[in-house]
């Protein structure tokens, strides 16, 4: 399933047993409805196991859509499908946290494969996902030391 827009795109696939939502450029409520209802069919239609929402071609998200984003994930564990999100973009990261936004409990990880693997089953403890505060804490020190 591929969408597209003037503003936005999306790129709706399966694989390693995953359903991988790349969404990229700017964000509407419309667009993100929409893909939202398409990913959450898709996963209960299809019995699929894991959800990556890869962020990675985002570089503006504010949040009220970062929330739907997230809860888009957290419906796709209501239906019984382990879900996570990638990509996240260090300034969209530092955005959010300034804005307190609340994650829920939906785990992020750098990127797609980290995500996937994730997904797959139990890694090595240093392979784990991280919430957006760890993750900003991190950008914070290696800015500090370049």
């Amino acid at each position: 399933m591929k969408d597209s827009g003037t503003q936005h795109s999306v790129e709706v696939y399966v694989t390693r047993g995953c359903l991988v939502a790349h969404l990229q450029a700017e964000l509407d409520d419309t667009f993100v409805s929409d893909i939202q209802a398409k990913v959450l069919r898709k996963i209960r239609d299809e019995r699929l196991g894991g959800l990556v929402v890869d962020l990675s071609g985002v570089s503006v998200l504010d949040s009220f859509l970062a929330k739907r984003v997230f809860d888009m994930a957290s419906m796709a564990s209501l239906l019984g499908a382990k879900a996570i999100i990638t990509g996240i973009q260090p300034g969209v990261a530092a955005s959010l946290i300034e804005l307190d936004f609340e994650q829920g409990g939906v785990l992020t990880a750098t990127d797609l494969e980290e995500g996937l693997t994730f997904l797959e089953g139990p890694g090595r403890a240093e392979d784990s996902p991280v919430r957006l505060e760890e993750r900003e804490q991190e950008w914070e020190g290696q800015d500090e030391t370049e």
